[in-house]
């Protein structure tokens, strides 16, 4: 059938569908068409524990160790290099070897000498030339029931290498054992200027001075010792004052 055109109805003119044409509802259509999406589900955080930091106490313990060690084996080698020197830079003379004196008489078999003898200890001799006493002053007393003395010492150096001198090296022991150190504060009746000090002796070499101490009054047994090897004792080496 042929419709006559329309110019004016011609844009609103739609031709009828074909005889048995079905559309499906639209909603219908896309669910059948529409591709189906997956499920949406919330992001998954997995929480991890915080690392501990290493502990550095571990470190510190070794250090220690390693620190104490170090120390330890300088000492030992400080202590084994004195000894090896005393050793074998000299004879030592013992209990049983004589003690010769200024004058050349030779007492008898004991490191217990008296005033103006000599004793030698690796190759050093050291003599106690005199002893005398001191008065106190208005400033400068003794301990009561003591009184002043001053011993007059002379260190040779008869071996071959350097040797140490020093004046904490004597001391004096009284007769009832009590050993004392010198007197740091000297009373103004001390006029010599001569104490004696510390320091080194060249091969050969000597030096000589003053020590002022303090003694118990008419103490007849009252030494002056001489320790100059650090692994002796203070009485291995003596002289009877003779006070």
């Amino acid at each position: 059938m042929d419709y006559p055109p329309n110019d004016d109805n011609q844009s609103k003119f739609t031709p009828p569908p074909p005889p048995n044409t079905y559309y499906p509802p639209q909603q219908q259509y896309n669910q059948q068409w529409q591709q189906p999406q997956p499920p949406m589900y919330p992001p998954v955080v997995i929480m991890q524990p915080p690392q501990k930091k290493a502990s550095r106490l571990w470190l510190w313990i070794v250090l220690g160790v390693i620190g104490f060690l170090l120390c330890s084996c300088i000492g030992f080698f400080v202590l084994l290099g004195a000894a090896v020197k005393s050793t074998t830079t000299g004879t030592v003379n013992t209990v049983s070897s004589p003690i010769t004196s200024s004058s050349g008489n030779t007492p008898s078999s004991s490191q217990i000498g008296t005033v103006g003898q000599t004793i030698t200890v690796d190759n050093v001799a050291t003599t106690l030339v005199s002893v005398k006493t001191l008065a106190a002053d208005e400033f400068t007393q003794p301990k009561p029931g003591n009184e002043f003395i001053v011993v007059h010492v002379k260190i040779v150096n008869n071996s071959t290498i350097e040797q140490d001198y020093n004046v904490f090296n004597f001391h004096v022991r009284s007769g009832s054992g009590n050993i004392t150190d010198e007197e740091f504060v000297t009373p103004q009746s001390y006029t010599a200027n001569n104490e004696l000090n510390s320091g080194k002796l060249s091969p050969g070499g000597s030096v000589e001075g003053d020590i002022i101490f303090q003694v118990p009054k008419n103490d007849h047994n009252a030494q002056l010792t001489w320790q100059p090897n650090y692994f002796g004792n203070a009485g291995d080496n003596a002289w009877n004052l003779g006070l």
